[in-house]
C-alpha cells in the first residue's frame, strides 16, 4: 500500500561485507507498488572499496542507470571531515554512468561541516531533520521529517532528485520574424545595437518601450536607429512593408 507516498528508498548495503537480507524482497515489492525503487548505502568511509561492493549488488540487483543511489553519511566511526571520501565514492558511482545520486545525512552534519555541500561533487543532499518544520539546510534537494511514518521513515522529495522524478527544463526555441514591416514591441523593452551582431560591444545607450511600433527590416529588425531583435517573444508585426 502506498499510503500517499511516491516511492522508496530501499538499505542495499553496508561498508564492503554487509548486504541486507531484506533488499532482494523490498526491491521486488516496491516495483510493484511503485514506478521507481532507489536503494541506499550505509558508509563508514572507505570510499573506493565501498563503491565497489555497492554497485556490484546494484548490478546483481538489475537496477539500471536510471536508479537514484544515495549515500548514507552518520556512522559513527567516521572522521569529523568525510566530504573528500564521500566524493571518492560518487564519483566512482558517476563515473560508471549511475548520475542519480544523492548524499543522505543530519541537518546538524551538514551544517557543521562534517558534510560540505559546497565541495561535493554532486549537490543534491537528502537531510534528516526529525520534530522541526522545516530540514533547517537551505535548498535541501529531500527531507527526512520523521522515522515513524506507518512505521517507517519518511521524506519529502521537493524537486525530484530522490524519487528520480527530477523535472528538466525545456527551454523554448526562439522563433523569429522573416518579414519587413511595422512592429511592436511587447516585452517590457527591447534594446538598440549599432550592427546587427546582438551582443556587448554592438549595444547602443537606447531602447524602445513596450508598445512602440518601428519600421524594420528582417532578419535582425533594421530601424533608423539601428538593430533590434526579431524575436517574436519581443515584438509582433503589425502590418508587412507595401501591405494593409
Amino acid at each position: 500500500m502506498k499510503w500517499g507516498a511516491d516511492g522508496i528508498m530501499v538499505k542495499l548495503t553496508e561498508g564492503t561485507g554487509y548486504l541486507s537480507p531484506k533488499a532482494g524482497n523490498q526491491i521486488a515489492n516496491g516495483f510493484k507498488v511503485f514506478n521507481t525503487v532507489g536503494v541506499y548505502h550505509f558508509f563508514h568511509g572507505r570510499g573506493t572499496a565501498e563503491a565497489q561492493y555497492f554497485l556490484a549488488w546494484v548490478k546483481k540487483m538489475g537496477l539500471d542507470k536510471s536508479t537514484v543511489l544515495a549515500i548514507d553519511v552518520e556512522a559513527p566511526d567516521l572522521p569529523y571531515s568525510t566530504t573528500s571520501q564521500v566524493n571518492v565514492f560518487l564519483r566512482y558511482l558517476i563515473s560508471h554512468g549511475y548520475k542519480n545520486v544523492i548524499t543522505y545525512g543530519s541537518g546538524s552534519w551538514f551544517n557543521a561541516g562534517r558534510i560540505n555541500r559546497s565541495q561535493l561533487v554532486d549537490k543534491a543532499i537528502w537531510v534528516a531533520a526529525y520534530g522541526v518544520s522545516q530540514p533547517g539546510v537551505a535548498n535541501a534537494n529531500a527531507w527526512q521529517y520523521t522515522d515513524n511514518w506507518y512505521g517507517v521513515d519518511c521524506s519529502y522529495d521537493f524537486d525530484g532528485k530522490l524519487s528520480g522524478k527530477a523535472t528538466k527544463v525545456t527551454h523554448k526555441k526562439a522563433s523569429y520574424w522573416a518579414d519587413n514591416g511595422l512592429y511592436e514591441v511587447i516585452t517590457s523593452e527591447v534594446n538598440v545595437y549599432g550592427k546587427p551582431a546582438l551582443d556587448k560591444a554592438n549595444k547602443r545607450r537606447i531602447h524602445f518601450s513596450k508598445g512602440s511600433t518601428i519600421y524594420g527590416k528582417v532578419y535582425r529588425i533594421k530601424t533608423d536607429v539601428g538593430y533590434i531583435s526579431a524575436n517574436k517573444d519581443y515584438v509582433k508585426l503589425v502590418r508587412k512593408s507595401g501591405g494593409k
